[in-house]
């Protein structure tokens, strides 16, 4: 009897029917491919103590002082991760409502606020909801408390000194309606839009009219007067009448920074900013606020500092020299965004989905830091910060520093951001339209190529410009993808294996439980399921790093175990035993496994299992399991048919590869 083989070939391939994708790859569950040869997926280990909740980003880095960190941005916390212990440094706020009281002294900025609720501490910072004027001030937006006069009491300093003497004072908006009418007329003193129509005012604490709730950005649609100018609300008002913003009170977000913080320098001195953040060095008792939360986060570091930001929040600091407990929020930068990174080598910070210069949030505005400086934001020809508005698309979905040029994109397309210097200091140029961004950690950079997901498809950008990405697992996802859930999709570069991979919700979960990866050497993609919310590629902390749906840390290709989810497996597509009308009978198959990793002994286990059909539709006869491993010489099947498949399964925790199988058959006649 003759001896046949089939060597199966890599990659899997879901578009294919299984009798087209002959001796090829339809089903997959935690292996990979090297040298053409199928294998099983690393291990994984746990790595510190689980996240209390729901991880959404990574990101590793090492401070002056040669110690490893690895930040975690959750959807209740901000963890830093330190040789296998969590100190949470969370940022805090708690929210007031006060009677306006604000005074201030002619020629000079500083301005007291007395806020009986305040607890206010020189670290904290103050964002007023509600635009407040006095005298020739607008008091609106961040300021950073810099005394503190009192219990209650403190001072902030304004951007202009102020024309006159006025004590314990204050001017909120006023909206007047009309019945029968969405337009809002406003009444706010030096508001600076007298001459702009077309802008947007904000107005963040809530104000009922009449059947009208203003609260949120609204474009100024007409100016009345040096103080009044026209809104347009979503809906009409029942009645002519007027109300004043928050029922007369000053609204007050308070950012706490808990302390107590070590004797330092004021922020922005030393290695990296390091050192106490504008303050005048010494110590603060520490002020008891609410952790925040976040949908998502977008982390970085500048030197030694972990800089974070929630999605479409501000971005805080922390380092591990400056002896606060928690991370403190930066009030000289912009105040909403959808995510940040470090540009370099100029060392700039930027913030995408930013704000305009009236302090609303823009889905369209890059902003972007002085080099060198990420507290710095002002635009002027002594510093290189500045925006730019991106002229296509509804929303950008994310931002990343490549190797050589930041990129930006929006819903439908990519920007190259480049550095050019002078008064421009960015040049922005669209690479490619058609291929948004799915989610902002959709995308990953891999052996120095930038890879991303789509709404439909995967890209990758090169010399000429953006190409897709042949994917034969396309079925997988994009027919199995929980579309509510798409931004949560999490780019996994693996460098260890030439892999970038994309893990996703299905289309009957929340989180992710699936993923596809493409080997950008062997040019093969596989599937599996696996839970992984975050993921970083190789660090300063060795191999990838990801976490589960319940804040469980896992560093990957670490051993061989994988816990928490099936065993490594596949099966092949149908190849054909004879040609024309000749069935086959097969009664001995020689299997060809590596059992061991280099230096381990050979004690993996397997399954096998055969399926055997006369037609492609036919329903399959199985044949087996076959339990195999290193001691196995032959399997003695009786397998009768014209076509044959084969289902390979770890039957325990260790490495195995897969060479050729042979078998030996003999024509067995006509059916």
């Amino acid at each position: 009897m003759p001896m046949g083989a089939v060597t199966l070939k890599p990659g899997v391939d879901v578009e294919k029917t299984l009798s087209l994708n002959e001796a090829g790859i339809s089903e997959s569950q935690l292996i990979r491919f090297k040298g053409g040869l199928i294998q099983t997926y690393g291990g994984w280990v746990s790595f510190g103590s689980a996240i209390p909740s729901t991880v959404r980003d990574l990101h590793a880095w090492q401070d002056v002082q040669g110690i490893d960190h690895l930040g975690v941005g959750a959807t209740q916390n901000l963890i830093v991760v330190t040789a296998g212990s969590n100190n949470d440094i969370t940022p805090q706020t708690f929210t007031t409502n006060f009677t306006p009281s604000f005074s201030i002294s002619s020629g000079l900025q500083a301005v007291t606020v007395n806020d009986p609720g305040s607890g206010a501490a020189i670290y904290n910072t103050v964002y007023f909801n509600t635009p407040v004027a006095i005298g020739n001030l607008l008091i609106n937006g961040a300021y950073q408390i810099f005394s503190v006069l009192s219990t209650g009491s403190y001072q902030i300093v304004s951007s202009v000194p102020a024309s006159t003497t006025i004590a314990a004072s204050g001017i909120l908006p006023v909206f007047f309606s009309t019945a029968n009418s969405p337009i809002v007329t406003v009444d706010l003193p030096n508001n600076n839009f007298q001459s702009i129509i077309g802008l947007t005012q904000q107005f963040i604490a809530p104000t009922t009219l009449d059947g009208l709730t203003i609260q949120g950005p609204y474009t100024i649609t007409s100016v009345i007067d040096s103080t009044e100018f026209t809104i347009t609300a979503t809906t009409q008002a029942s009645a002519t009448s007027s109300a004043t913003m928050n029922s007369s009170l000053v609204q007050a977000l308070y950012y706490v920074t808990g302390g107590p913080a070590g004797t330092g320098t004021p922020f922005g001195a030393g290695a990296y900013g390091s050192g106490l953040f504008g303050g005048i060095g010494g110590t603060t008792p520490a002020t008891q606020g609410n952790p925040i939360s976040a949908d998502d986060w977008s982390l970085d570091n500048w030197g030694e500092n972990l800089l974070a930001c929630p999605s479409n929040g501000p971005i805080y600091v922390w380092s591990p020299e400056s002896g606060f407990s928690n991370g403190q929020v930066i009030a000289t930068a912009p105040f909403f965004n959808g995510g940040i990174f470090v540009s370099m080598p100029q060392q700039i910070l930027v913030a995408w989905r930013s704000v305009l210069s009236t302090g609303v949030q823009d889905n369209l505005v890059v902003r972007w830091s002085d080099n060198l400086d990420y507290t710095n934001w002002t635009v002027s020809n002594q510093t290189a910060a500045g925006s730019f508005h991106i002229p296509t698309g509804s929303i950008i979905k994310g931002g990343m520093q490549a190797p050589n040029y930041g990129l930006i994109w929006t819903d439908i397309d990519v920007w190259i951001m480049q550095y050019v210097g002078g008064t421009v200091i960015f040049n922005f140029t669209r690479a490619g339209t058609g291929c948004g961004l799915i989610g902002q950690h959709g995308a990953g950079v891999l052996a120095g190529s930038v890879f991303w997901c789509g709404t439909n498809n995967f890209f990758t950008i090169t010399a000429n410009g953006v190409q897709a990405i042949p994917c034969s697992v396309w079925d997988y996802i994009f027919q199995n993808l929980n579309l509510a859930n798409a931004h949560k999709i999490r780019c996994a570069p693996n460098s260890v294996f030439n892999e970038i991979g994309w893990f996703f919700p299905s289309i009957n979960v929340t989180e992710n439980d699936s993923y596809v990866k493409y080997n950008i050497a062997e040019n093969s993609w596989d599937y599996g399921n696996l839970i992984r919310t975050a993921w970083i590629d190789v660090s300063v902390l060795g191999n990838p790093i990801a976490s589960d749906s319940g804040g469980v840390l896992y560093q990957h290709e670490t051993g061989e175990t994988t816990t928490g989810t099936g065993a490594p497996s596949f099966r092949s597509g149908w190849w054909a035993l004879t040609e024309g009308n000749d069935l086959a009978f097969v009664d001995y198959i020689i299997p060809d496994f590596r059992f061991n990793l280099f230096s381990e002994v050979s004690d993996a286990q397997i399954t096998i299992t055969f399926y055997s059909a006369d037609y492609p539709g036919a329903t399959p006869i199985v044949h087996g399991p076959y339990l195999v491993d290193a001691t196995t010489e032959f399997l003695t099947p009786r397998i009768r048919g014209r076509l044959m498949s084969v289902l390979i399964q770890s039957n325990n925790a260790e490495f195995w590869r897969l060479g050729k199988i042979r078998f030996r058959y003999a024509l067995s006649g006509r059916r």
